[in-house]
């Protein structure tokens, strides 16, 4: 086709313009007169008929002088006419006009199908997929090179498969392996239509692939007409050929997840599992879920209609478990024979026909048991507990020995109850068997396998009787001294140590500040006071065997015989019983005793021999209740101890993004420490190792734990982090470590495998995770789909094309005049002062030097 021109001139505006078809600019004179020689009609022809009468005086002027010759008259002449005509041009302001359509950038996406489907070949000469896909795309190389270098057009290739998709990572690249698992159309146009939002000049979106689709979280028809609602054309390229369906039919679960996560426990939990259902659309099939809490499985069966190929959504609701931690969740969908449940007849596979993830299990609160006689210490023990938010207090008294009430064997009946701590006070052990013959028992089983922490408190009948395995150390006779009207005369102090001091003796303004120096130690010495305090006035005296792995909390003197009915407590001087005095079994008797770690999994256990810790409650009274709170915050912090929800405890963590992950997928474990205040302490020395947890096993063996390679530990705006990819299927065990630091320097603690040694005390932090096979039904179904690219394409206005087209589609697009994105015209000289870039001075300069040339020859010549 040829190309034509078109003149254009206007009087009213005085131009014209000249514009060749298929060429981006328009080219014009334009005039801008000033005023009055704008006024149209008569501006423009008054200033011609003054410019030719100055001309004429002009001429007339240098005519008749008589020092004028030809020579002399013509210079000068031509200097006042060249003046006259800059003034002349400088009133009409002519310029030559460009109207431009200027290159600006835009963008032309395309994005690359590189799943296994891709590999399949079945394209001209036997080729595979893909490999087709990387010849053309060579073969059209030249022209996206000239969208770039013509119309400033930025081709950006995109690989798109499975559901994570990232448009900062996913770039193509023709190496690349068609290795992915799924083909995810709607995620790839969903995350490229959220990063292209702002762009305003996209040319279009190319998507080459087989349309073998298998599913994700957004469909894809409606993310493709998104962008047709934008202006932007979805243009679709078929690669394959439309083949007869496999006969592979299989059942897979493919994900497990647990809300909520974390749960409380007995709480309600929604198990939720999404199964494809390839080849048994239609099929009833029965689904169970089970978890194992170290005691029995849990089951909850339901039976469903698989009512699509992929992503059928399973929900089926359970209880927690009765104790806290990490419980494994196990889904299974088959059909049921027996007890079992077993694939479908003719599945491809049975081995992904169950999966499982973890689901962590607290504690909304702790709840707690005490099996005690009515008296003062038990009342004020109860109200103290019952006065913070959070603990739940259940109480057995057992004055008698008369039959206990319906409502006490309830409470006895540790099957059917989730305590996390149970205080056994001034009761012997044949009592409680009296009342409910197997709840020491129980007890004992649920100290080692649930962790229940136990506490024995001093009495007259306390320690008394055969506890077994749950009172480690040996309760004996009431140390006091009385007068015969049963009044003490001696008190004792009760001394806590440096741990005890940081545990159940701690003293602070408000939970979760950190303890200000000397604090605690302060308030227990006024309690300790001999005139002013409020001591105890006896003790059981505890006998801890030697060699055992016990931490002293507290201590008290001892009462040395005197002789006939006359006793001293030694020691009695309060330097001598300063708070955080360390204990000496020499001289001293051991007050408050218990394990500071036991087995892994076992409760913790307390053994306190006062009776008596009412008393302090009355400190400070009536002015102040110092003692009160004293009282209360010592027992709050003992059953929390017990309970292990003690602050040191849960200030190391490990979070694991996902529970449940296929292997080789990213996985990102949040880490950190906890300072009092709650916040991340940015500085914590943090030692994180990740390691595949052997079958079976809770926890992997120390020594394996220490052989494991520490991982590098990252920060973002969100905290700390470590990046893990598992490499083989199983589960895997998260430790997290930071070095316990008291005054600056590492702590140390009894080493229990070397008796006599210590080392280095440690916070610890765990979580678990699961990596299941990367089981792919890409390969289930591998046919090209052409209607569902006509599906992507045709709704947006864009095309639906072969892989042969795409070379002649890209040159069309190129040919194609991009947007009309606004004409700026350009003007040659531009008279506008902000716009003339030196030209108006330049102008002045010209006109000062012709009127100053023709003044100065004027002037020798003789001509003035």
């Amino acid at each position: 086709m040829g190309s034509s021109a078109l003149i254009h001139f206007s009087a009213r505006d005085p131009h014209f313009a000249l514009r060749y078809d298929g060429v981006m600019s328009d080219y014009f004179f334009s005039s801008r007169p000033a005023f009055p020689w704008s006024v149209y009609p008569l501006g423009l022809p008054a200033l011609a008929g003054l410019a030719a009468l100055l001309v004429l005086f002009t001429v007339w002027t240098y005519l008749g002088h008589p020092q004028a010759t030809r020579r002399r008259v013509l210079t000068v002449l031509g200097l006042r006419l060249a003046a006259l005509a800059v003034a002349l041009l400088t009133a009409v302001r002519p310029s030559l006009g460009v109207n431009e359509n200027p290159k600006q950038p835009a963008v032309l996406l395309v994005g690359v199908d590189l799943t296994e489907s891709m590999t399949v070949k079945d394209e001209v000469g036997g080729q595979a997929r893909i490999d087709a896909v990387r010849k053309a795309l060579a073969k059209c190389q030249p022209v996206l090179d000239d969208l770039l270098a013509e119309q400033n057009v930025n081709v950006v290739l995109y690989k798109f498969g499975p559901t994570d998709f990232n448009e900062a990572t996913s770039r193509y690249d023709p190496a690349a392996p068609a290795d992915g698992k799924q083909s995810d159309y709607g995620t790839y146009l969903n995350r490229t239509f959220e990063r292209w939002l702002s762009e305003p000049r996209v040319r279009g979106h190319i998507v080459i692939g087989d349309g073998a689709d298998n599913g994700g979280p957004y469909k894809p028809e409606d993310e493709a007409r998104r962008w047709g609602r934008r202006g932007v054309p979805v243009h679709t390229v078929l690669v394959g050929q439309q083949q007869n369906e496999t006969n592979a039919k299989d059942i897979a679960v493919t994900s497990v997840e647990c809300t909520p996560s974390p749960a409380f426990i007995k709480n309600d939990v929604l198990v939720t599992a999404r199964v494809s259902a390839h080849g048994f659309v239609g099929a009833a099939v029965t689904a169970r879920v089970s978890y194992n809490d170290g005691t029995r499985d849990h089951v909850e069966t339901k039976d469903f209609t698989l009512e699509r190929e992929k992503d059928n959504k399973l929900d089926l609701t359970i209880k927690a478990p009765d104790a806290r931690g990490e419980i494994k969740v196990k889904v299974e969908v088959g059909v049921l024979k027996g007890d079992a449940i077993v694939p479908l007849p003719g599945e491809l596979s049975p081995l992904n026909n169950w999966s499982e993830t973890y689901l962590t299990v607290n504690k909304e609160g702790v709840r707690v048991l005490i099996v005690d006689q009515l008296r003062p210490e038990e009342t004020a023990l109860r109200d103290a507990l019952r006065g913070q938010k959070g603990f739940d207090v259940y109480e057995v008294f057992r004055q008698t020995d008369l039959t206990p009430t319906e409502t006490e064997k309830a409470l006895l009946n540790l099957e059917s109850q989730a305590y996390d701590v149970v205080i056994i006070g001034n009761v012997s052990a044949e009592h409680i068997r009296r009342a409910a013959p197997e709840f020491l028992p129980k007890l004992t089983e649920l100290v080692a396998k649930k962790g229940i922490g136990v506490m024995f408190l001093g009495g007259e009948y306390a320690f008394q009787g055969n506890f077994g395995a749950l009172l480690p150390v040996r309760g004996e006779a009431v140390v006091d001294w009385l007068d015969p009207a049963g009044n003490p005369r001696v008190f004792f102090p009760a001394v806590p140590t440096s741990r005890g001091l940081e545990k159940m003796f701690r003293v602070t303004g408000k939970p979760g500040e950190a303890p200000k120096p000397g604090e605690s130690e302060a308030a227990w010495d006024r309690m300790n006071n001999p005139r002013t305090g409020m001591l105890l006035n006896g003790y059981n005296r505890l006998a801890v065997p030697k060699g055992g792995i016990f931490t002293v909390f507290a201590w008290a003197p001892r009462l040395i015989d005197l002789g006939p009915d006359r006793y001293a407590v030694e020691p009695n001087d309060p330097k001598q019983c300063a708070a955080g005095t360390p204990f000496d079994a020499a001289v001293h008797a051991p007050l408050l005793v218990g394990s500071e770690r036991g087995a892994r999994g076992a409760g913790r256990w307390l053994a306190f021999g006062a009776f008596d810790t009412y008393l302090w409650r009355s400190l400070g009274l009536p002015k102040t209740r110092e003692g009160l709170a004293m009282h209360e915050r010592f027992w709050r912090q003992c059953v929390l101890w017990l309970a292990y929800q003690d602050e040191e405890e849960t200030q190391v963590y490990a979070r694991p993004q996902f529970r449940q992950l296929k292997v080789t997928n990213e996985q990102t474990v949040r880490v950190g420490m906890k300072l009092p205040n709650g916040e991340d302490d940015p500085n914590a020395q943090l030692t994180v190792r990740i390691l595949p947890l052997p079958p079976g096993a809770q926890e992997p063996k120390p020594e394996d734990e220490r052989k494991a390679a520490a991982q590098t530990v990252l920060s973002d705006k969100d905290g700390r982090k470590v990046l893990f990819r598992p490499t083989t299927p199983g589960e895997y065990f998260v430790s997290v470590t930071a070095p316990a630091m008291k005054d600056g320097k590492p702590e140390t603690e009894a080493d229990p495998d070397s008796p006599g040694k210590t080392r280095p005390k440690v916070h610890r932090g765990t979580a678990k995770f699961i990596a299941i096979p990367d089981v792919s039904d890409e390969m289930l179904r591998v046919s090209a789909d052409p209607d569902f690219m006509t599906r992507l394409a045709v709704p947006t206005g864009g095309k639906a094309l072969r892989l042969e087209d795409l070379p002649g589609f890209l040159k069309e697009l190129k040919a194609e005049a991009p947007p009309d994105l606004g004409k700026k015209p350009r003007y040659y000289p531009d008279w506008h002062r902000n716009r003339s870039k030196g030209f108006l001075p330049l102008w002045l300069v010209v006109f000062t030097a012709l009127l100053g040339a023709e003044w100065g020859l004027r002037r020798l010549w003789g001509m003035m």
